[in-house]
Order: structure tokens, then C-alpha cells, then sequence
């Protein structure tokens, strides 16, 4: 079966499903490229600072920022498939000889007809910024694929962990889904779940189930494969839908003792 990857060049929350998914699974899977869109997309960078600054605080921002100039830096390195860790995508993608290419908008019609001619049998959407139109989903024979983290229908859109956690959830969800036109819609293919360790971050959870998501995403990716894939229709009209929380949403987040790094 043949897979294009679809994400955003993100070092900090997506790198670890690549890593864990590469580690465990290079192998079992071809993978015919990783196309990357810039971090959240169309959102402007003075915004998105501003916007993780109010969440993170000054000195957590400060360390985040930090750690992406430092993966820029060690990103460009050569390592092999035996590292102990990686710093990029791109780094990562040339360890395991797997094309990667960084890219706008994947709408756009030219790469539409590159991802045409590459004739992969699934798409697999990780974290990818920009909503996805039927043109590019259409193409794909077995289907486009997405990982969202929360229990769809419930915590759609922007910052589910953040939402899960702000409402005082013992777990996180893992759903992966065929996707449709609109967003977080779609049949459900698997669900999974994640507890919430005492204490725990949100930075640390969310690296930790994008960990968790990669062997969620591989189960599916088997039972495409094998023709095992049993999708299950969402009511989506009991769902709900969240954007990047407020200034009063983030000052209730930490009141109540929840942090964010």
C-alpha cells in the first residue's frame, strides 16, 4: 500500500509521531512522500506567538522558542536510521530515504496534480494545517486519512487537548477517520484513549499522544491494507466544535492548577 503524508513543519508536537511511527513501521508501510505546510498554516507568525505566548507564558515561550531554533540548527545535521532522537521532518525523512518536500497550501492546484501523478492509494493527514478540499480527497482509491486527538464528535477543531483537559477530562481521545469536506467529519475508523497522568502538561501530553496516535494510525493503516476496515458514522450533530481559547479561557485553564509546560 502505498502512503503520501500530509502535516506541518512543526519540531516540537509533530516530529514525535513521526519518529514513533517511523521507528516502528518504516518498514511495513511505503511511504511515497511527506509533504509539509508551514506550522498552523495561513495563520500569521506575530499572531500565533502572541497567541501561544498567553497560554505558555513569557517563559515558556521563551523555551519553545528556543527549542525550535535549536532543532533548526541540529535539523540540518546527517543521521541515520539508528539515532537517538531527530530534530526536523526533513532529517528525519532523509534518514529513512523518504522524499519530503515543504509546501503551501495543498489545495493548490499543482500540487494537486503532483500528488496525482504519485498515485499513493492513501492520504494520511497529521496535524495538516489547512482544511482539505475534495479535489485532493477524491484521489486517493482507499481513502484520505486524518488522526484527530479527541474523541470526535466531541472537540472539534483547534486545541483539543487543551479543550479535554480545560474540561476536566481523565483521558484524551485518539480518533482516526476517513475525512470528508468539513472538518473533524467523517467515519470513524478507530477510537482509542490516553489517560491523563496526574500533573501531567499539556506539552507533555500532547507530545506524548502524538506517540500514542502513530500505533493507532498504523492499526488502521493494517486493516485499509487488508480490506478489514469497519467505519463507523459519527453524529456529528452532538458534537462540539472549540477555536484557540480566549484570554479568560486561559487564565480559568490556569486558576484551576492545570499548566501548561
Amino acid at each position: 500500500m502505498l502512503i503520501e503524508f500530509l502535516t506541518q513543519d512543526d519540531p516540537l508536537y509533530i516530529l514525535p509521531f513521526f519518529e514513533e511511527f517511523l521507528r516502528n513501521y518504516a518498514s511495513e508501510f511505503s511511504i511515497l512522500q511527506i509533504s509539509s505546510s508551514p506550522t498552523m498554516g495561513k495563520r500569521s507568525r506575530p499572531q500565533m506567538i502572541k497567541e501561544l505566548k498567553a497560554l505558555y507564558g513569557a517563559a515558556g515561550i521563551a523555551k519553545l522558542l528556543g527549542q525550535v531554533g535549536y532543532a533548526r540548527i541540529l535539523g540540518k545535521l546527517p543521521k541515520g536510521r539508528d539515532a537517538d532522537r531527530f530534530y526536523s521532518l526533513e532529517q528525519i525523512a532523509r534518514a529513512y530515504g523518504i522524499p519530503y518536500r515543504k509546501i503551501g497550501n495543498p489545495n493548490a492546484p499543482d500540487f494537486i496534480e503532483t500528488v496525482r501523478q504519485r498515485a499513493a492509494d492513501v492520504l494520511v493527514s497529521v496535524a495538516c494545517p489547512y482544511i482539505l478540499k475534495s479535489a485532493l480527497l477524491s484521489l486517493p482509491p482507499l481513502g484520505a486519512i486524518n488522526i484527530h486527538h479527541a474523541p470526535l464528535p466531541k472537540y472539534k477543531g483547534m486545541m483539543p487537548t487543551f479543550w479535554q483537559m480545560f474540561h476536566g477530562e481523565s483521558t484524551v481521545g485518539i480518533t482516526v477517520h476517513f475525512m470528508a469536506a468539513k472538518v473533524d467529519e467523517g467515519a470513524a475508523l478507530l477510537q482509542d484513549q490516553l489517560a491523563i497522568e496526574p500533573g501531567e502538561t499539556l506539552d507533555h501530553l500532547i507530545r506524548r499522544s502524538k506517540r500514542h496516535g502513530a500505533h493507532c494510525m498504523a492499526r488502521v493503516l493494517r486493516q485499509v491494507r487488508d480490506g478489514r476496515a469497519k467505519p463507523v458514522a459519527l453524529d456529528d450533530a452532538s458534537g462540539s466544535y472549540f477555536t484557540f481559547p480566549t484570554s479568560a479561557e486561559i487564565h480559568e485553564f490556569h486558576r484551576r492548577g492545570l499548566s501548561a509546560i
